[in-house]
């Protein structure tokens, strides 16, 4: 009869246990979901003046980026980052991908071979609109506008922004002053943003 008992103490002490771990996850999803909807509220809030500044090198219709516009957008980036608080609401992921724009913004304007009348090139201008075309997609995945998250979604996602990363580095290199090719090119009576 004693180790009948032992079996019974043993038993229960188990599934106690095992009641306080489930109780134990179950609040930490709650909370977690209660943080992530107001989390969710904040970004909705937050999310669209970046988004529209970045419109700047959008892909449909390409705009000509002078050295000012440049400049004006790599200030009002750092606006909205550091004065407004939006940089608080970024992901790790888009923080990174913000990140990188304002990288490849600076190395673009420290470059020496462009006047002040003078516009992107078409190389430069497409790394800097594939530049801030991660950002945004970096904002809608906080987001979960295009697609809910699964576990397979999130894995997809972190090779999506490791991938992400890897261009950056090549866009950089290219933004490096050299004589061959121009970062910069003469302005050919293109529309002014």
């Amino acid at each position: 009869m004693i180790p009948e008992v032992a079996i019974a103490v043993v038993t229960a002490v188990i599934g106690l246990l095992a009641a306080g771990i489930l109780t134990l996850i179950n609040n930490s999803i709650n909370v977690r979901a209660g943080v992530d909807v107001e989390l969710r509220k904040l970004r909705l809030e937050n999310y669209p003046d970046l988004w529209r500044a970045t419109g700047v090198t959008s892909r449909w219709p390409r705009t000509p980026v002078d050295r000012t516009t440049l400049a004006d957008l790599h200030q009002t980036l750092r606006c909205w980052y550091y004065e407004k608080g939006g940089g608080i609401y970024l992901s790790e992921q888009a923080r990174a991908r913000y990140g990188d724009v304002q990288k490849l913004i600076a190395a673009l304007l420290s470059a020496t071979d462009a006047d002040k009348n003078e516009v992107l090139s078409d190389d430069s201008y497409a790394d800097l609109m594939e530049t801030t075309s991660a950002l945004r997609t970096g904002l809608t995945q906080d987001l979960d506008t295009r697609r809910r998250r699964s576990m397979w979604d999130n894995r997809r996602r972190a090779r999506w922004h490791a991938r992400a990363a890897d261009k950056m580095a090549d866009r950089m290199a290219r933004a490096k002053p050299t004589d061959d090719p121009k970062i910069w090119q003469t302005n050919t009576g293109g529309e002014k943003n």
